[in-house]
């Protein structure tokens, strides 16, 4: 999409009253972080598992709010027992059935899937958690497993090529059909053999978080992603269910991404005039005065995020690279230590911002990296 057609949506938003006004003006949504169990046992199909698992990965940053990835990406198996994929790879599942968090959404991949159908605990696993979560979603023989748990009787599913004559005689319930690169069926969505998985899960992303999330999703895993049309007309631009407030920051971002530097300034600025408090506002309105070149502004919207609770940690990181480029370093260290003492963690927040790389040397940087441990 272009500058101009952002900038259109963005004026769009605000004259049709999606920048909420000031009186009335609802609480904006908390953001909410998914929890994504990806499956995996003896023989699992490498693409099955990992197609989807780094489509979800990959969203839950793209899909970020305030600081919250949309989705919390694990492996899980019967047990945490290492498994090997095609005999080569060897995975060490983060999770096992008796402690994996709850799953809002479920991945199902295939492979020999017989061991995962005749362990009586796995399966009532599936059975328990695919009656709360959102969406359980097959690939290839996958499938088996959801029809074993009868979640396929009475609805459409399909399955790799080569399995579809076995489903069908499997779950004769089942109306599975061939030639589908994905059927949804709402809580549950079956998908053809190994790179079907990649289509089925930024599918799901598109449900869920919008199709700008899913596209930008694709264009990252330089996957040529063409949704047919019949299910493209359903998908929302930004992500279903955000009061006015957020689809704002959302489209805020995504300017950002397309580095529409002077139409995210206005859409950030819109956003801290509507709430002075709301410091994610003010720090990501400072990261794009920085990129557009003013510096002061920057600085000075960074400064206003590193006053308040949300941000305050972040944004002093930020400060203290704006301050290095005005050539402030005392400055830009006070910054550093004010943001450790704010609860900074980690390292590689230092040493590996190269904006940061002039403070290597001061002694005061080297006790922050010593406090960092």
């Amino acid at each position: 999409m272009t500058q101009q057609a952002w900038a259109a949506l963005v004026g769009l938003f605000v004259a049709i009253g999606l920048l909420p006004s000031g009186q009335g003006k609802a609480a904006p949504r908390a953001p909410r972080t998914r929890n994504v169990a990806v499956v995996v046992f003896e023989g699992v199909e490498l693409v099955d598992f990992a197609g989807p698992l780094q489509v979800f990965a990959a969203a839950a940053q793209f899909g970020e709010m305030r600081g919250q990835p949309a989705f919390h990406v694990y492996t899980m198996a019967r047990t945490k027992s290492p498994v090997k994929s095609h005999g080569v790879l060897q995975v060490v599942p983060e999770y096992s059935i008796d402690d994996a968090p709850p799953p809002d959404i479920i991945v199902l991949p295939g492979g020999d899937t017989s061991s995962l159908q005749e362990d009586p605990r796995f399966m009532q696993w599936v059975k328990d958690n695919a009656a709360r979560a959102e969406v359980s979603m097959s690939v290839c023989t996958g499938a088996f497993v959801l029809g074993r748990a009868g979640l396929l009787d009475g609805h459409t599913a399909t399955t790799w090529y080569n399995a579809v004559e076995g489903l069908r005689k499997a779950m004769p319930r089942a109306n599975v059909q061939e030639g589908r690169r994905f059927v949804d069926e709402g809580r549950v969505v079956t998908t053809a053999g190994v790179s079907a998985g990649i289509d089925g899960a930024l599918h799901i992303v598109a449900r869920l978080l919008g199709r700008a999330i899913a596209d930008e999703t694709a264009r990252y895993l330089e996957y040529r992603w063409t949704p047919e049309p019949y299910l493209a007309k359903h998908y929302s631009l930004l992500t279903p269910g955000l009061d006015g407030r957020g689809r704002a920051l959302q489209m805020a971002r995504l300017l950002e991404r397309e580095q529409s530097w002077p139409e995210a300034i206005k859409a950030w600025r819109a956003l801290t005039q509507e709430n002075a408090k709301d410091g994610y506002a003010w720090h990501r309105l400072a990261f794009a005065l920085y990129h557009t070149g003013d510096l002061a502004g920057a600085i000075a919207a960074a400064q206003r995020a590193a006053a308040l609770p949300d941000v305050r940690a972040d944004a002093l990181v930020n400060l203290a690279c704006y301050y290095v480029h005005a050539g402030r370093r005392a400055d830009a260290l006070t910054a550093l230590e004010q943001a450790v003492d704010a609860g900074l963690k980690g390292r590689w927040r230092l040493q590996g911002d190269e904006d940061l790389a002039p403070l290597h040397g001061e002694p005061r940087f080297q006790k922050l990296l010593a406090r960092l441990g």
